[in-house]
């Protein structure tokens, strides 16, 4: 009996982690079936259109570098984030669920609009022997490659998601295990660093506020992986552009929403993601993205001895 009690609780914990996990999955699958139907629609035959950002940065032709880097991304989002037991699960669930979500639009976007492919001289090995829903699974497992996919860029989402992450949940706890392995290693010097320059400003519910060293460096590389698409002719700079912004857009109105959920909770919708969040309170509680409901602070000034406006003095 206690094991099955055992067992709900967990379940029940991470019911919300595995259904973004799931929208995802199928949001994936979409894009990859509806990628096989734009590259089989895409104008291979006419040239490429004018780009100011292929005009300006040099073609490079090793365009795998954009699928290396990608993969970084992925791997630095998680030794840092995996880690930290407090957060973990509430950033891969919205990772997931707006990774999904960015998944949903890029399929609409690549569908309804067919742009020329601006990489020269690429060629897909899409194939008209199996259908769109079977030919995804070969390019989800990079079997086939595709080029006619072109607006929005994916890769730029991946990017800016990864950069997202840290920007949004990271308070500098990535230094801990530096500064634990520097006192273990019997250094007692001290170091008068700026506090700005090494944690962010949090807000009234503990939630970073600006940048600092680490989301600086991301943001770096993000912008370095922007220039890479576009170099490699991988994409339009119109495509990176999109993607970024909508990307971002849609990341900080998903969180904005959270913070108000317990305000909209008599709609059925709010309702779901109050589930989804593992939210509790009423409309005045207060949300912090990465601690959940805080317990308001009380707001009342003391009394002032001011009686009339003629009675202050300055």
């Amino acid at each position: 009996m206690a094991f099955i009690v055992i067992t709900w609780r967990c379940f029940k914990k991470y019911l919300p982690l595995l259904s973004s996990f799931i929208f995802f999955l199928i949001l994936f699958y979409t894009n990859a079936v509806v990628t096989t139907i734009a590259d089989r629609i895409a104008p291979y035959y006419q040239a490429a259109l004018p780009d100011i950002g292929h005009k300006i940065l040099p073609y490079w032709t090793y365009f795998q570098i954009n699928n290396y880097s990608i993969i970084i991304a992925y791997v630095f989002v998680f030794i840092r984030f995996l880690p930290q037991s407090d957060i973990r699960i509430t950033v891969f669930r919205r990772w997931f669920f707006v990774q999904g979500l960015m998944f949903g639009m890029r399929s609409v976007s690549i569908y309804v609009t067919s742009l020329t492919v601006p990489q020269p001289g690429c060629v897909t090995n899409i194939t008209e022997l199996a259908t769109p829903a079977v030919e995804a699974f070969y390019v989800i497992f990079a079997i086939h490659s595709t080029c006619g996919d072109v607006l929005f860029s994916g890769h730029t989402v991946a990017l800016t998601i990864c950069a997202l992450c840290w920007t949004t949940y990271a308070r500098g706890e990535e230094y801990r295990p530096f500064l634990f392995l520097y006192r273990k290693c019997g250094c007692t010097r001290q170091f008068n660093f700026p506090q700005w320059l090494f944690y962010p400003k949090l807000d009234a519910v503990g939630d970073p506020m600006t940048l600092y060293f680490t989301t600086y460096l991301v943001w770096l590389y993000s912008i370095a992986g922007y220039l890479l698409i576009i170099a490699t002719r991988f994409h339009y700079t119109v495509d990176v552009f999109l993607g970024c912004l909508l990307t971002v857009l849609t990341w900080y109105t998903y969180h904005a929403y959270v913070k108000r959920l317990l305000e909209k909770r008599r709609f059925i919708v709010a309702r779901i993601f109050v589930w989804f969040e593992g939210l509790e309170g009423d409309a005045t509680t207060s949300i912090s993205l990465l601690n959940g409901p805080v317990p308001n602070q009380p707001t009342e000034l003391p009394p002032v001895a001011v009686v009339s406006a003629g009675d202050a003095r300055f």
